[in-house]
């Protein structure tokens, strides 16, 4: 009875278990899909939230250059991984040194959801006011004629005729040596702005800035010369600033001229004349005798009228710097006043110099009030000397000016180490290109010395009397050499020889040259002391002869040979020595000239030279001799060389230095 009992409650007991365990299934099921729901949940406002971030770019400060390793730990990623990255973006060969300036490092950052902030300060500098629309209503200036050609084609003497003045007697060696801008008043009431351009290839830049800030052009062309290499440079940098122009044929008083082929050459260039249909007025004109000069004088006043050049007389001044150089006075510069007008205390701007002006003085060097747009005039009162082709502007004050110049500064400073950054990166990357194949090779080159492969530099600083002379100068030296030796120029300024240029150059081991320049007498006696050599010159093409001249002095001398004597070996004896040492002697029968002890001797075998040193031993039978002549018989005995077989040429010669030129 107990015992059913119980078997009956274990089977009671055995029923119920299942189903308490099933509910538990149920409930532990839901709590894991509740789970599973709440952790989709926050995986999507994760993800919203990492979208957000993503969408919303961090800022970014940039310095001006950074490295690429740098650059990695500032935008979060492994510099291994960063670099591969920027070779994925099209950086080629970039290393972990790599420098990056400013506008590459913010494209990269860009890349990583970065926004590259730059500093800028493009609000300190000065500019230009805008053209007004409605030129019309302003007043009319005269207009900026530049005088073109090439050398010795008449310009000068043409401009003397204009101005009745002889600039050509004050110039060394005929040649014009920098721009003159002056103001003539014509008979016919109208005042012209001419500017005077150097003809020489030297002053290919001041030529092309004559052309920039002109009205019209008159290219000059010699009516015996023809079309020149410099006319059509002068053709070439008037056309790219679109200014007209006009041909004035010189020289027409000359016999024996071609004034059609002058006109044809003409066409061929692009400038074509009214008598071959075209709209460029070319008119024969002579300097010397004034032929044709009354009717070159109507053309430009014609054409000026046409073109209607005006300009505003109010507001601040703005220019270009024609010229700089320096007076007893102080800087001064030519400056060409294109809108506005300047006045005496007036605060101005030129490249990275300011001025207060102290005087304004015209062509004749008469103090005036004022420069309105067209004039040209000197100004004085520069703190550094202005570079010619610079823009002029005014600024409010002193301050103004002076932050201007800082932030101009500052930004040449700035390119100039972009480009250093572009030599760091290709010599960082040739030294790990060297590594590398040092390495491949298996080259130790611990504590190795190379020297330095290449042309040899001869130095040089340059003093001249105006900017643009120095900056002609500057660009000949530099211009003479080749692949042994080359002209390197330290320095070059507008000035007088001084005490620092002298040390400069002695410590260089080099050379000053003087353009244009009175020399001091104790600079000279200094220089001397100094052991350096100052190059005085005026005329451009002499100190390019002199620089040539110099550099020429450090070419390795031409070496030629030439043969004094032949002979051929008939025969090997052979000889004892004291010591019982024995040597070889070759027996030779003179065939041309003399075989001299004195001389080098080389033997040939065939077309193989086999022997190329010195005679030790010469004897005619037993007897030294120092030399044997034509059809005579010797033994001869070489210095440390004793191969020689019966058959070869002895040829005895001279070697022979040259001096080689550039």
């Amino acid at each position: 009875m107990h015992r059913r009992a119980a078997l009956e409650a274990s089977k009671r007991r055995d029923g119920r278990r299942p189903r308490q365990s099933e509910a538990e299934e149920d409930d532990e099921e839901e709590d894991d899909r509740r789970r599973r729901r709440e952790e989709r949940k926050r995986l999507k406002k994760e993800k919203a939230r990492q979208k957000e971030l993503e969408s919303a770019s961090i800022p970014l400060y940039l310095p001006e250059f950074i490295s690429v390793s740098n650059l990695a730990d500032v935008i979060g990623v492994r510099p291994a991984q960063f670099v591969q990255q920027m070779e994925d973006m099209g950086f080629e060969g970039v290393t972990y040194s790599h420098v990056l300036d400013a506008e590459t490092a913010g494209l990269v950052a860009a890349e990583y959801n970065f926004e590259p902030i730059f500093e800028t300060a493009e609000d300190e500098d000065l500019a230009a006011a805008p053209e007004p629309e409605d030129k019309s209503i302003l007043p009319s200036r005269p207009p900026v004629v530049t005088i073109m050609g090439h050398v010795d084609h008449g310009k000068t003497t043409i401009l003397d005729w204009l101005r009745n003045s002889s600039v050509a007697a004050s110039e060394h060696g005929g040649i014009t040596q920098h721009i003159g801008a002056f103001s003539v008043a014509m008979p016919s009431g109208k005042t012209i702005t001419f500017l005077d351009t150097p003809g020489h290839a030297a002053f290919l830049d001041m030529r092309r800035r004559g052309a920039d800030v002109t009205d019209i052009v008159v290219l000059v062309i010699a009516a015996d010369d023809s079309v020149k290499p410099q006319t059509i440079e002068a053709i070439k940098h008037a056309t790219e600033a679109r200014v007209p122009i006009i041909v004035a044929i010189s020289k027409i008083d000359k016999e024996n001229i071609n004034l059609e082929k002058v006109k044809q050459d003409l066409s061929i260039h692009g400038v074509h004349v009214e008598d071959y249909g075209g709209d460029v007025q070319a008119i024969g004109v002579s300097g010397k005798t004034g032929q044709g000069m009354l009717e070159l004088e109507e053309a430009i006043v014609t054409l000026s009228e046409v073109l209607d050049h005006r300009a505003e007389v109010d507001g601040k001044a703005e220019g270009w710097v024609i010229e700089g150089t320096t007076k007893s006075y102080g800087r001064v510069a030519t400056v060409l006043i294109r809108r506005g007008t300047l006045r005496p205390g007036d605060i101005i701007v030129a490249g990275t110099t300011w001025a207060r002006v102290r005087t304004l003085r015209n062509e004749a060097g008469v103090a005036i009030s004022e420069a309105t747009p067209g004039m040209p005039v000197e100004v004085d009162g520069w703190r550094e000397q202005p570079s010619a082709g610079t823009e002029l502007l005014e600024a409010v004050d002193e301050q103004q000016a002076k932050d201007v110049v800082d932030y101009r500064l500052e930004k040449t400073e700035t390119q100039k180490l972009g480009q250093d950054t572009v030599a760091i990166n290709e010599a960082r990357r040739e030294v790990l290109e060297r590594r590398r194949q040092e390495e491949s090779e298996g080259i130790e080159t611990a504590g190795s010395v190379q020297e330095t492969s290449g042309p040899k530099p001869v130095h040089f600083v340059i003093k001249a009397d105006v900017g643009g002379s120095a900056e002609a100068v500057l660009n000949s030296v530099t211009a003479i050499g080749n692949n042994e030796v080359f002209a390197n120029v330290l320095r070059s300024e507008v000035g007088p020889i001084s005490e620092f240029d002298i040390e400069h150059a002695a410590s260089a081991n080099g050379h000053i040259v003087s353009f244009n320049m009175p020399i001091d007498p104790a600079m000279s006696r200094m220089a001397e002391v100094r052991g350096v050599k100052i190059m005085d010159h005026n005329v451009i093409y002499k100190l390019i002869d002199d620089v040539k001249a110099i550099l020429s002095e450090q070419l390795p001398p031409s070496v030629s040979h030439r043969v004094t004597g032949e002979a051929e070996i008939g025969q090997v004896f052979e000889i004892t020595l004291k010591g019982r040492e024995k040597t070889a002697i070759a027996g030779c029968k003179v065939r041309n000239g003399i075989i001299s002890k004195a001389r080098k001797v080389r033997v040939i075998r065939g077309q193989e030279t086999i022997f190329d040193g010195s005679i030790n031993s010469l004897k005619n039978v037993k007897k030294d001799v120092t030399e044997m002549r034509k059809d005579t018989e010797c033994g001869i005995g070489f210095e440390g060389w004793t191969s020689f077989a019966v058959g070869d040429h002895v040829q005895c010669y001279e070697e022979i230095y040259e001096k080689r030129y550039l």
